[in-house]
């Protein structure tokens, strides 16, 4: 069974620049990854303000490696999930959390993989599969 899966920015960034369980979910080929515009510029985000003290060409090769990394994963555009995001406020008071939780609610995914646990509340598990990399590899296995 293949699951459809939506990664968040942390697993994203751990799993690009990391070994650990995030880098095998990446590499997961049963699984159809999906994440979201607005995950993808908060990674931009993050890897320009955490690598910024790399040399110049370390840094583009970083920039680079994540860009080829999100080649594999579907980016669902903003437009697309922009309906959901009152849904989503009403689910949870991170408001820059909130883009990526209407990307979620919109997509509907088996899981949605993510390493922040102010998505673990009642209110968002009821709706959707929350699960960290190793819970989720654990029952993947």
């Amino acid at each position: 069974m293949r699951y459809k899966v939506f990664v968040d920015t942390n697993i994203l960034l751990s799993g690009i620049f990391f070994d650990g369980n995030e880098s095998r979910i990446l590499d997961l080929v049963e699984l159809d990854l999906i994440t979201s515009e607005d995950v993808v510029d908060e990674l931009r985000k993050v890897i320009r303000k955490k690598l910024k003290y790399l040399k110049e060409r370390t840094f583009e090769i970083a920039l680079t490696e994540s860009e080829k990394s999100l080649s594999d994963i579907e980016i669902i555009p903003r437009s697309k999930y922009s309906r959901k995001i009152k849904e989503a406020g009403n689910l949870m008071t991170h408001k820059h959390d909130i883009p990526i939780l209407a990307a979620v609610l919109y997509l509907r995914p088996d899981y949605f993989l993510t390493g922040d646990t102010h998505f673990f509340t009642d209110k968002i598990k009821n709706i959707v599969n929350v699960a960290t990399a190793r819970d989720f590899l654990s029952k993947f296995k």
